[in-house]
Formats: C-alpha cells, structure tokens, sequence
C-alpha cells in the first residue's frame, strides 16, 4: 500500500509541473495576458519545496531522506536559476549615480557592484546561499556571562576578556571552553546566514562584547551628511572609517591558534580569507562556496577603493590576498575538498548556472542518452536518477522561452521526446501535449504522431483533440502524420511474400493502422480519412485480412464519415458523385457484409440439432446463397472495367482473391447443406456454378487462374460431381 502511495505521489509530481507550463501556454494564447516566464521558475521552486517539506519526519528512512535532499537542492536550484537568469536577462546597466569624491568608501562599494555585473552576481550567489545555509537551533545552554565558572573558581585574575591571549597560564575551565565552543558555533552558522544582527545580539546577551565589536566592524563607512544617494536609507553614520585596517586586524587574529577553531573561523570569514585546511570539520559544500566568494567580494571591493583613494596605504599593515580565484577554479578546488556532494547532479547544474554554462550540461545530458540508446551503457546518471530528465528538460524550455537560441534545438527535442517518453510510460497523455507545445512544428509533428500511434482508447484519444484544440496544436497535420506515420511503418507487413490466406485474426499490427485512420475520422479530417480507408482497405484485403476490415466498419458509422466528405466537398458534386473512393468503400462494405452472412451461416451448422428450426435455417441459407451470388456477379466489376487505370492492378488482385473464395465456399455450403438439411437438389445448385465460372462474358475462370484456385475448383467440382452421380 505505501508504495502504491509513493508511485502516486511521484506521478503527482509529473501533473505539478505540467500544470505549470499548461497554465503558462494557455495565457501567452490570450492576447490580453503577458505570462512571465520566470513566474514558472518560482512555481517550480515552491513545487520543490512543498515536496520536501512532506518528507519532513524524524523517523524518515535512509530512501526518504535521499528524496528530501533532491527535493531541498531542487528548490535552492530553481532559486538560484531565478535569480541569476533574471539579472542576465535584464537592462545591461544598473542604476546608478554619479560619484563625488567626498563620498563615503560604501558609496564607492555600491558603484563597483553597479559597474561590474559579473561581482553583482557573486554578490546574489553569496545571498541565496546565505538564505540557503542551515542555521542549527538556539542552543538552549548558551552563557549569559563569559567564563562564569572560571570566575566562580578565581581563575582568571582580569575581567579583561583578552587576558587569557596575553597570558597563556591563564586557566580556563572546561565548562567555560564548551560553552564558548558552543557559542562561536552559533554564531559562525548565524554569520554565514546573514543573520548579522542577530549574531551582535546574541553577543550582547552572552556577554561576548569583543566579538559584537568586531562584527560591527564589518561594514563600509557612510555618512548620510555627504552622501546624499543613502540619505533616505540610513539616518545615522554607520561603519568604520579604517575597514582595511579592521580588515587586517581581524585577520591576525584568525591566526591565533590558542582560540576555537569556530571563533577563529567567524575572523577568516569577517576578514574575507580563507581558513587553514580542516580547521573546522562539519564544513559543507555550500559553506565553502561563501567563503571563498566573500574572499573573491571583499578582494575586489578594496582594490577598488584602492583605485579611487578611499585606502591609506598606512591601513595596509599587513599583505592578503590582492588578485581573486577565477569561479572555475573555486568550484574545482570545492570539488576535491567534497567530492560526494559536488557530484551530485544538481549540484552540478548549479556549478553551471553559475558559471553560465548550461548550455553544455545539457548537450551532456542529450550525449548520456544517446548512449544508452547506441549501447554504449546500459545506464547512466540521466537514467538512474528519475529527477534529473525532469529538471534538464523544464530547464530546457525555460531557457528557449526566456534565452532563444541558448540552447541548442536538436538538444531541445531529444531531451523533450525522452520526457514525453516516461510520460507516455506512466500514462500519463494528458500532459503530453502541453510539452508538445514547446517543440517547433515539424518537431512536434514528428514527436506528436509517434504517442497518437500508440493510443487506441477512445477516451484517451478524445481528451488529446480536445487539448490539441485547447493548445492551439497544428490538429490536422498532427493527425495526418500520425496516419502517414503508421502506413509507413507497417507498409512491410503487409507486403504479401506467400500465398494469401483468408484469415479471421485481428492483429495488434492491424488494430494500430484502424486506429491511425480514426484518428483522421475523431479529427474530423473526412477527406483524409476517405483516403486511408481506401488504403486500409486495400492493405487488409490483399492480405486477406477480411475480418479486420470487418472489425474496423463494426467499429466506426461509415456513412457518417461518408455524408461528412460529401458536406465538405459540396461544391464539387459532380465530382462527388462520382468519386472512386466512396464507390470502392461500398464495395467493400458489401463484402464484409458478404463476409458477415457467410460467418452466420457457418455458426448455424456447428448449432444444428434435432430440435433446430429447419424451416428457418433453410430461409437463412437461401438469403446467404442469394446474397454471396449476387457479390460473386458484382464485387469490384465495375472499379476494374478500366485495365488503363492506376488503380486496376490492386483492384483486380482484391477481386481475384474474394470472388474465388466465395465461390467455393459457397460450394461447399451447399454440399454441406444438402446433407444436414437432405436437400439434394443444393448439389446440383453447386455444380451450376461451373457454368458461371466458365463462360466468356463473366470470364471468372481468369480470376481464379490469377488466384491459383484454379485446380482446387476443379477438383471440388469433381469430386462433387461423384456425389450426385451415387445419388
């Protein structure tokens, strides 16, 4: 039962994110609605989102909580995607206001980012991690004195909070350094979340006064008194003057080696460098991401400020880092330090949003398929993870919505179809068009008619015209090509190579060529459908497949379909009344219909016994005798009176086939039925047939020398005629 229940959530899944992109089409059709393409990014991301918080449990399972990080890399994904992808696509040029150079270094800061789009948007990967990182909860033992039980103890001769960095014999208890442990933890995680003023805080109420001073220090100086851009933001001054010095003081703190590692990780980060290999151990992917952005930010924004004179060279007391990591190398470098989570798919695809290559993460992703589909693999990432086509291929269509051209078109329709594909898998044909809708025509034509191939239930085939219409789909053309496509594909099998039989087996090849051609009469098409009901017929008939023509005219009112031709060609009724095809249709309907009284008398044999109603089975025999001699006299003459015709040559190899067949099947009916019903004279209405067989005008003796009936006649003939000589 649960997993029915997850096999129906993951099939949820595929309904939230088609719906998205249903509703997105619907409205770009209504010319009164501008549909915003990044609008499916956020739903995407809230998709993301609701369906990690489900598996959110304290008893979830190794699987569930495998599932919940796909999901939370999801959703931090379609963020990222939003975010970068948008400021990519908007005006080149930010903003912005001429500079004095009185301002304050903020000003200057807030230039630069404005100037440099490429440090803009280290500055928004740097948010949306922030927002991203994982903040433990509040400790509940957090101190609200510093060193209380050292103090208790008179360990610690100074109230100075420095006195133990000066005096190294000072002894400070074990109690004191786990909750300092404790406490810089906290207060590192609320740091890389952005939560700054949080963080001062809770350094006010733990009695950590050093560590708020130094926090504060972490912000350019402005004046709102100079610097009229900010007047309306900030009241007050705010920051300080000397930040590179602040920069480097914090800095050589960092490496004080008698400090917890997390406080000497909180003045790495403050400082903008990079912490000492494995000074922490519960680093993560995204965590080191920051880092060495914040590193990359603060080196650009005092190189720049540099530039324009906001630095005394004087606050340069001691040499960091000047020049920045290209992000190629950053993510390499992250990569090894963690190589489980930056193998991660999406990890991989937010590497390559961020350095804006997904372009060619894609045509990877097209490449792993191509190699299942050669052989090459049996199985691949793209494959095995049952997310990732998803992801690839909705991230697909957003950049060809948004970023025409970005993504390669070939690309585009291999990764389209392949999802289409596991549409089709889970049944799920509702949804199918809408991704049709992103395809180009002759794409969508090709891709469209190979699901419509396959669907035979009629409600299935109903619901997909109706979203046709509702899409705005070329409904037509997509139905022609579906017809075309599937007398292309199944033209081989119904290449006759042995002697034909006349069989009663309804195929699954034959039932998928009568759905091609109902798909022409659903759509309304009946010109088309005309057209490859004459073909039909002519493919099952040649191969003497009588019984699925049979089924196909049980199936479908063809007088319908013929009545609807006529309305659409009503201006052309001399043409229409004597058109070939509707002629040759009725021929065949006769001929099933021949067929039908053949089968029911054949059914009333095998049932006769001595309390049948022989009165009334003789009546049935008779209009089965006199029906099958009026087909034998008429089938398909007229159609074959023209031998110049095109036509002539399938015509009469139909007519050479059924005429025989009926002929000595209605033989042997009469045989059969003078010895159940002792009505000798049927023999003699048998042997009768001869003449008709023989004589010149008729000339049905060619049909049966072309059929190769020829000597099995003869020889039921004769040996008939020996019956009635005993008799």
């Amino acid at each position: 039962m649960d997993s029915d229940m997850d096999n129906l959530d993951n099939l949820q899944h595929f309904s939230e994110f088609a719906e998205v992109l249903k509703t997105y089409v619907i409205d770009s059709l209504d010319e009164s609605k501008q549909p915003d393409a990044f609008a499916i990014i956020k739903e995407f991301r809230s998709i993301a989102g609701r369906s990690a918080l489900k598996l959110v449990d304290n008893t979830m399972q190794n699987e569930d909580k495998i599932e919940y990080t796909n999901w939370e890399l999801e959703a931090r994904f379609w963020h990222l995607f939003d975010l970068l992808l948008d400021f990519r696509t908007s005006d080149s040029s930010l903003d912005s206001e001429e500079n004095k150079p009185y301002n304050s270094s903020s000003i200057f800061e807030k230039e630069l980012l404005q100037k440099d789009r490429g440090l803009y948007e280290i500055w928004l990967i740097m948010l949306w991690l922030q927002e991203n990182i994982k903040i433990h909860e509040k400790p509940n033992n957090l101190p609200v004195n510093k060193w209380s039980h050292t103090s208790i103890n008179g360990n610690l001769p100074s109230a100075d909070l420095d006195y133990p960095l000066r005096d190294v014999t000072g002894n400070i208890t074990a109690e004191d350094l786990s909750e300092d442990h404790i406490f810089f933890k906290y207060i590192y995680e609320l740091l890389l979340s952005g939560n700054f003023e949080e963080a001062c805080e809770e350094c006010r109420l733990s009695d950590n006064v050093t560590i708020a001073m130094v926090i504060c220090g972490m912000q350019e100086y402005l004046n709102p008194r100079v610097d009229s851009q900010l007047d309306d933001e900030f009241p007050t001054q705010q920051g300080i003057k000397k930040h590179a010095l602040w920069r480097r003081t914090v800095f050589e703190l960092s490496k004080t080696p008698q400090l917890d590692p997390y406080e000497r990780a909180i003045y790495y980060f403050l400082s903008g460098t990079l912490p000492e290999e494995n000074l922490i151990n519960d680093a993560t992917w995204e965590s080191d991401l920051l880092i060495n952005l914040n590193q990359i930010l603060q080196i650009n924004v005092e190189n720049y400020l540099l530039s324009n004179g906001k630095i005394d060279q004087n606050e340069l007391i001691l040499n960091l880092p000047s020049s920045t990591t290209p992000l190629q190398s950053v993510l390499n470098s992250i990569a090894r330090k963690h190589p489980t989570e930056s193998e991660h798919p999406i990890r991989v695809l937010i590497g390559s949003t961020i350095l804006d290559t997904l372009d060619c993460v894609l045509h990877s992703s097209v490449e792993m398929l191509l190699d299942v589909m050669k052989g090459n693999e049996t199985t691949n990432e793209i494959l095995n993870e049952p997310y990732l086509l998803r992801i690839v291929t909705h991230l697909t269509i957003l950049l060809d919505i948004i970023t025409p051209g970005k993504v390669d078109n070939s690309d585009k329709v291999k990764l389209i179809t392949a999802y289409i594909s596991i549409l089709k898998l889970h049944q799920l044909f509702d949804h199918i068009p809408v991704y049709i809708k992103f395809l180009n025509d002759e794409d969508a034509l090709d891709a469209y008619s190979f699901i419509l191939s396959s669907i035979a239930d009629s409600e299935t085939r109903y619901s997909q015209l109706a979203l046709m219409a509702q899409l705005q789909l070329p409904t037509a053309n997509i139905l022609r090509r579906t017809a075309q496509r599937v007398f292309v594909e199944m033209e081989s099998v119904y290449t006759p190579e042995d002697a034909i039989v006349i069989s009663s087996e309804v195929s699954g090849v034959d039932k998928r060529t009568i759905h091609a051609v109902e798909w022409l009469i659903e759509g309304k098409l009946s010109s088309d459908a005309i057209t490859s009901i004459v073909a039909m017929g002519r493919r099952f008939l040649i191969n003497g497949k009588i019984k699925s023509l049979q089924y196909f005219f049980d199936s479908n009112t063809i007088e319908s379909v013929i009545n609807a031709y006529k309305l659409e060609n009503l201006a052309q009724d001399d043409i229409i009344a004597d058109d070939a095809s509707i002629k040759e249709i009725l021929e065949y309907q006769t001929l099933v219909n021949g067929y039908k009284m053949y089968e029911e008398w054949q059914k009333a044999i095998t049932q006769l016994n001595s309390e049948s109603n022989i009165p009334s089975l003789i009546e049935k025999f008779q209009a089965y005798t006199d029906n099958t001699l009026q087909l034998i006299k008429t089938f398909l003459v007229a159609l074959t009176t023209d031998t110049s015709s095109a036509d002539y040559p399938v015509l009469y190899e139909i007519r050479a086939l059924y005429t025989p067949y009926f002929i000595i099947e209605l033989h042997k009916g009469l045989v059969e039925a003078a010895k159940l019903l002792k009505i000798p004279t049927f023999i003699k209405d048998a042997l009768d047939f001869t003449s008709l067989v023989a004589n010149e005008t008729d000339s049905l003796y060619l049909l049966f020398q072309s059929s190769g009936k020829l000597k099995e006649y003869l020889q039921l003939v004769a040996h008939t005629a020996t019956m009635l000589e005993r008799d």
